[in-house]
């Protein structure tokens, strides 16, 4: 018998985003905030406030989309 992977998330996109913390980023630093620099993608936790609320968004690294942040939205710069 095979068992789905528990999924918490859903990817909202495939744009990707550098992570150039400013503001509260910066001050409030936690502990699964990705480092700066880090290529993430925002994703929709399951029961969570919905991205863009109050300006925040959650992103998750690239490489390791099971660890996700809340972050501000300005700390995210569109990669081209």
């Amino acid at each position: 018998m095979s068992i789905a992977p528990h999924n918490p998330y859903t990817k909202v996109g495939k744009q990707r985003f550098c992570y150039t913390p400013v503001g509260l980023d910066i001050w409030d630093k936690r502990v699964n905030q990705p480092a700066p620099g880090t290529i993430v993608v925002k994703v929709q936790p399951h029961g969570c406030p919905k991205n863009g609320t109050m300006r925040h968004c959650y992103i998750a690294p690239v490489d390791d989309v099971n660890r996700y942040a809340l972050v501000l939205e300005a700390s995210l710069q569109p990669i081209k």
